[in-house]
């Protein structure tokens, strides 16, 4: 019932960041929503996703690294033009994945265009720093829309659902366990509660300060028994970014009560879940394997980094065995989603996977 989110000499590492940092400045202005942006920073994000002259417009930096551990040791917003971070390798990644944000407030901005100037400096293992730098056009519009929330974490809001026991019997008590990521750097829990038999919800609420700045989350909900069958219990999770800003996730936990259906025919448990996408970036389409040890119903939908549902890819049953599929980089309305990280998720009997996705704009 649980998922699973699924170094080379110094000198090397800078002669490759050197090239790399080359060809982006080979490749001019258009190399400027690229990703990575630069060999150590994956992205670049506005809010409002469109600037405009009513709304103070900031700049999101965002850094992600699945193989490295590597941490932020300094930031300076220079001007609203330029803006500057310092990154430094790390022994260890602590508790989790390594990855940072930063968000620069750049001001109100007069309409037209503008450039923003990102420079990274990278400090490894004593050798000399090595410095990257972009400059990034950006326009600024007259009219505008509401701006959205602040930015959250990158990584799933809710991580692993579980069911104890696995294979209730009916009239035998169960519990649901709930895991994930905090949304913010300071997150208050609270409001936990079972609605009833089929809901449970909890609310995440932004903080200025706190003591506890742990990035993982469990609650337990104690749900009672269930008659045999099918059962599905509808979980909500509120994250309050203020008193007029909320964003609202809908997931389901799903589960059999009562004696085991009869085994399928043996598929390799090391290939069951949600394969990495192929390719990843991507401009066009990636695409992905959903391998399954028994038909069943599931539901693949793609949600960016708020936890809104971008579009469903399938919501239904899919056969026993290997099922490839598909995302366009498109919107439910089938408009094109802006690039940045979104994540590709799987929700099946007793198990969420969640995968990240970059999607790069359009050219």
């Amino acid at each position: 019932m649980n998922s699973h989110l699924i170094h080379g000499r110094a000198t090397a590492r800078r002669i490759a960041a050197a090239l790399s940092f080359a060809a982006l400045l080979a490749a001019g202005p258009a190399s400027a929503w690229e990703y990575p942006l630069l060999p150590h920073v994956n992205g670049l994000a506005f809010f409002p996703e469109t600037p405009n002259t009513e709304y103070r417009t900031s700049a999101l930096l965002s850094a992600y690294y699945p193989g490295e551990c590597w941490r932020l040791v300094d930031t300076l917003k220079v001007d609203s033009a330029h803006v500057r971070v310092t990154i430094a390798r790390a022994t260890d990644c602590g508790d989790s994945v390594s990855y940072w944000l930063q968000y620069f407030d750049l001001g109100y901005l007069a309409a037209g265009m503008h450039e923003l100037t990102v420079t990274c400096t990278v400090l490894d293992d004593g050798v000399p720093p090595v410095e990257e730098e972009i400059t990034v056009p950006f326009e600024v519009v007259q009219a505008a829309p509401p701006p959205p929330p602040p930015p959250v974490s990158p990584l799933p809001l809710l991580e692993i659902i579980e069911v104890h026991p696995q294979q209730p019997a009916p009239g035998e008590a169960v519990t649901i366990r709930l895991r994930g990521f905090k949304p913010f750097t300071c997150t208050l829990i609270h409001e936990e509660a079972v609605v009833d038999a089929h809901n449970i919800q909890a609310r995440f609420t932004q903080q200025e300060t706190c003591a506890d700045t742990s990035q993982r989350w469990t609650r337990d909900f104690a749900m009672g028994s269930y008659p045999e069958g099918d059962q599905t219990v509808n979980i909500r999770l509120y994250m309050l970014f203020g008193p007029d800003s909320a964003s609202v996730l809908e997931y389901a936990a799903l589960f059999h009560v009562g004696s085991a259906p009869p085994p399928p025919p043996p598929v390799d448990s090391s290939k069951t879940g949600l394969s990495p996408g192929r390719p990843n970036p991507f401009r066009d389409e990636t695409m992905f394997a959903v391998t399954l040890e028994e038909s069943q119903s599931v539901d693949v939908a793609v949600f960016d980094l708020l936890g809104r549902r971008v579009t469903t890819i399938h919501h239904g049953v899919l056969p026993q065995g290997t099922s490839t599929l598909a995302w366009n980089g498109k919107r439910s309305d089938g408009s094109r989603a802006p690039g940045g990280i979104y994540f590709y998720r799987l929700t099946r009997m007793g198990q969420v996977i969640n995968r990240r996705v970059v999607l790069l704009a359009s050219p």
